[in-house]
C-alpha cells in the first residue's frame, strides 16, 4: 500500500529502461511505455516482469490521458512521471522549414506539455513529482540542430514555470539534462561505429571526464531528485563537465 507509483514514458530501451530498472530496485510500482510490443515484452522479461506495460504512442494527447486515467484506476495514485520521449534527429543549419520545427517541437516539447497537464490533474490532490528529460543542447549552444536545442530550451523553461504554479499542490517539477549518453542503439553508438576516431577525439576535446555517460548515470539523477523533497524547478546536468556555463 505504501509503494510509490511511477510512469516512465519511452522506456522500452535506453535511458528510459535504465530509469525503470532503478525505480523497480527502489520498490516502485513502475509502468513502462513504448510503441513496439516486442520491445516492451523483452524489457518486462529483462526486469523479471516486475513492471507493468503501456503499449501506446504517448506523444498523442488522447493516449496520454487514457494512460494516466488507467494508472489511477488501477493504483489509486501516481507519484512520479518521467517524461522521456524525445529525439535529436533533425537538420543542421539556419534554413530549416517551419514544418521541421513543428515536427521536432511535437516530439520534444508538446508531448511533454500534454503529459505534464494530465499528470498534474491526477496529482493535484495528493502531490507528486514530474521530471522532464531535457538535454545539455538546451542549456548552451553546442552545435546540435537549432530545432532540437530550441525545443529542449523550451522544455527547461516549461519545467521552471510549472514548478512555480503547481507547488501549491505539493507537486515538484524538475528536469535532467544529459550530455553524451552511450548505450546500444543510441546516436553515439551509431556514430562510433561509423567513425570511431572522430568520436573519441570529440569526447577527448569536449568532455573533461573523457568518457560517455551511461543510462544508469541518468537513472541515478532521477532517484536523487526523487529523494530530495525540497528540490523543485531545478535542472540537473549530467555531462561529465562539458558545459561551460556557470549556472
Amino acid at each position: 500500500m505504501n509503494q510509490k507509483v511511477a510512469l516512465v514514458t519511452g522506456s522500452s530501451k535506453g535511458i528510459g529502461k535504465s530509469i525503470a530498472r532503478t525505480l523497480v530496485e527502489n520498490n516502485y510500482i513502475v509502468y513502462i511505455n513504448g510503441r513496439d510490443s516486442k520491445d516492451l515484452e523483452n524489457t518486462a522479461k529483462e526486469l523479471n516482469n516486475k513492471v507493468k506495460t503501456i503499449k501506446a504512442d504517448l506523444s498523442d494527447d488522447k493516449n496520454i490521458q487514457e494512460a494516466i486515467q488507467n494508472i489511477i484506476k488501477n493504483e489509486k495514485r501516481l507519484d512520479l512521471v518521467v517524461s522521456n520521449i524525445g529525439s535529436g534527429k533533425s537538420i543542421l543549419g539556419w534554413d530549416v522549414s517551419l514544418k521541421e520545427y513543428k515536427r521536432v517541437f511535437a516530439i520534444n516539447f508538446f508531448n511533454a506539455v500534454s503529459l505534464a497537464n494530465h499528470s498534474i490533474e491526477a496529482m493535484k490532490n495528493s502531490g507528486g513529482h514530474i521530471i522532464f528529460m531535457a538535454s545539455i543542447a538546451g542549456c548552451e549552444t553546442l552545435g546540435a540542430p537549432i530545432t532540437y536545442s530550441s525545443a529542449k530550451t523550451a522544455l527547461l523553461s516549461l519545467a521552471k514555470g510549472l514548478s512555480k504554479d503547481v507547488a501549491k499542490f505539493n507537486i515538484r517539477v524538475n528536469s535532467i539534462s544529459p550530455g553524451n549518453v552511450m548505450f546500444e542503439g543510441s546516436t553515439w553508438d551509431t556514430k562510433i561505429k561509423n567513425d570511431k576516431i572522430f568520436v573519441e577525439t570529440y569526447i577527448q576535446n569536449n568532455v573533461p571526464l573523457n568518457t560517455f555517460a551511461t543510462p544508469q548515470d541518468i537513472a541515478k539523477a532521477v532517484v536523487f531528485l526523487e529523494e530530495s523533497d525540497f528540490i523543485t524547478g531545478s535542472n540537473i546536468v549530467v555531462d561529465g563537465g562539458q558545459l561551460n556555463k556557470i549556472i
